[in-house]
């Protein structure tokens, strides 16, 4: 099973929510709000980590704590190409990441240009415009913290 990932109103952009939506044969989306983010970013400012590694980071903790909301994991995951020259962060994070809930997942992650007709920009873009009807997942900085530290 394969799952395309995409991502609506980027990290870094704190004037709008972030999502992040998985959709093939299961669909999940996960929302972080402006606020969270505000408050995420105002926890983080003196971290000595580079801003051009965090956004991947987070975007990749978004995508790991949508996965744990499916109930059967993945064998490929499709992402989005939304950090141009940052897949092996994100890969190398959200490798990281799933084994610590699938120790022996052996799946691919693979990044490409998803589009508008996917099934999980469909679903990213419904959840942020507010016209979604699928129910979707909310976080917040402190359960984003909690897997950057």
């Amino acid at each position: 099973m394969s799952i395309e990932i995409d991502q609506s109103g980027k990290v870094e952009q704190l004037s709008t929510n972030t999502v992040v939506a998985l959709a093939n044969d299961y669909s999940c989306a996960i929302l972080i709000t402006t606020s969270s983010k505000r408050r995420l970013f105002i926890k983080l400012r003196g971290s000595k980590v580079p801003r051009n590694v965090l956004y991947p980071w987070i975007f990749s903790i978004l995508i790991f704590l949508a996965l744990k909301q499916l109930k059967t994991f993945p064998n490929t995951l499709i992402i989005d190409e939304e950090y141009t020259g940052k897949d092996k962060i994100i890969k190398d994070s959200l490798l990281k990441l799933t084994l610590k809930i699938k120790p022996k997942w052996n799946g691919e992650i693979r990044f490409k240009q998803v589009g508008k007709l996917s099934p999980s920009h469909k679903l990213a873009w419904s959840v942020h415009n507010k016209t979604s009807k699928v129910k979707f997942l909310k976080t917040n900085e402190i359960e984003i913290m909690r897997y950057l530290i």
